[in-house]
């Protein structure tokens, strides 16, 4: 009894743990030990400006998933505890007393009873294994979610850059067409042209007004995104330095190898395998609950002063009750974690292949507004040139200007689509893919 465990209470104070929340930074020596041991040395901390790679190790320091999903491993690796545990040995003690003992003999019968339980067919080893197996797939999950919260840095981090990359583009759109309206308008004073032909870049700088203000608006929603996405608190988020990638090549992203990865060595799809061994090894402990356990039972008898000694054996027979049950139950269940792990692989392969679609789509896409862009570059040039000669009225020039801002909004619309295809093909797979990625300032940093 000296060696009994005993109730420890741990009550949860959720306004404490709301403040040590509302507390948290990026700025604790034990984040940058975390940090440094994943990505090397690094020479400031905090960082001025802080990249994707230590958003996500910072995210996978804090965030609350992960914490669920350690628990998770956790209790799963303490049922490997109950697993391994064999059957204890019990003990019974039956005084009796006889009122008319014969011939003065005592009056007195004691028994003393003692049963060592006895687990055949191996069963503890497959419950031992099947413990085993979940807590490799809880393992694994771990893994999963840990990819699941890089993706959703990623995403927030790409909407922060682009609803910044936006707006700029935006504003100088607007420029363009400021000048351009302020040109028609002093055409309409002198009577060089209509009001119906002013009403429409009236109409088109109001709209671009109301975009410039929608992007701000969704700039300060990706901010609050990319806190939750890393587990902090909006008012800790430091400054963040977007990262764009070039466009990897077709050969990267279509090699056998990586679809071959996506397809046998994800986290999600591992840990699903690994129930599969679960329940078959499952279906094992409930086959071999078929055999008997066997109970060894030895005992001592005072019988009225004689000393009695007795050795039993007892099982249970399997008559009526062969386990039947259970073992339908056991090969329904593996027949249903082979099918989980069929339509997982589907899904996979879908995710894959879509996101391929997507980013091929969004490459071509790109490549033919670029081809637009510089065909406006050149004619905008041209114009100006044909404005110095006055062979054209600036208005010309003008419009020709804010046409251009536009397809280059036009292009990073594409660029940022492309970028999120990838993105969805790297989680797909699970696997950084080659990437030549240089830093980009985030424009939407006050």
């Amino acid at each position: 009894m000296a060696g009994c465990a005993r109730f420890e209470p741990k009550p949860l104070d959720v306004a404490r743990t709301a403040g040590d929340f509302d507390g948290r930074t990026l700025d604790t020596p034990e984040l940058r030990a975390f940090v440094e041991t994943n990505l090397g040395p690094i020479t400031a901390w905090p960082p001025a400006q802080w990249d994707f790679e230590q958003l996500t190790f910072a995210a996978l320091f804090l965030h609350p998933k992960l914490d669920v999903a350690r628990s998770e491993l956790a209790s799963v690796r303490a049922a490997e505890i109950t697993a391994g545990a064999r059957p204890n040995p019990t003990v019974g003690v039956t005084p009796e007393y006889t009122v008319n003992p014969a011939g003065g003999a005592s009056p007195w019968i004691a028994t003393v009873q003692f049963h060592l339980p006895i687990e055949t067919a191996g069963k503890r080893g497959h419950r031992i294994a099947k413990a085993r197996q979940l807590s490799e797939a809880a393992r694994l999950r771990l893994s999963d979610v840990a990819w699941e919260i890089r993706f959703g840095v990623r995403v927030a981090l790409l909407d922060l850059h682009d609803a910044g990359q936006r707006a700029e583009l935006l504003s100088r759109h607007l420029a363009a067409q400021q000048r351009a309206l302020a040109a028609m308008e002093t055409k309409l004073t002198l009577g060089a042209a209509t009001t119906a032909e002013v009403a429409p870049a009236r109409l088109a700088l109001a709209r671009a007004r109301k975009d410039i203000a929608d992007a701000r608006v969704q700039a300060d929603e990706a901010r609050a995104r990319l806190a939750a996405a890393i587990g902090l608190p909006l008012k800790s988020l430091p400054p963040v330095a977007a990262r764009n990638a070039d466009m990897p090549n077709d050969a990267a992203l279509t090699s056998a190898e990586t679809r071959r990865r996506a397809l046998t060595a994800r986290a999600d799809l591992l840990a699903a395998l690994a129930e599969y061994e679960a329940a078959e090894t499952a279906l094992r402990l409930e086959i071999a609950k078929q055999y008997p356990d066997v109970h060894l039972g030895t005992g001592y008898q005072f019988d009225q002063g004689e000393n009695k000694w007795a050795l039993g054996l007892t099982a249970e027979i399997p008559v009526l009750n062969r386990n039947q049950g259970p073992i339908a139950e056991g090969k329904a269940k593996r027949a249903e974690s082979a099918a989980r792990v069929l339509a997982l692989q589907a899904r996979i392969v879908g995710d894959v292949d879509r996101a391929l679609a997507v980013w091929r789509g969004a490459q071509i896409r790109s490549a033919a507004l670029e081809e637009i862009r510089a065909a406006q570059e050149t004619r905008v040039k041209s114009l100006r040139a044909q404005l110095d000669a006055g062979a054209v009225e600036s208005l010309d020039v003008l419009t020709a200007e804010a046409e251009l801002a536009g397809d280059e909004l036009f292009y990073w619309e594409a660029r940022v689509k492309a970028l999120r295809a990838f993105g969805e093909l790297e989680n797909a797979v699970q696997f950084p893919l080659p990437m030549n990625l240089p830093e980009i300032s985030d424009h939407s940093q006050p």
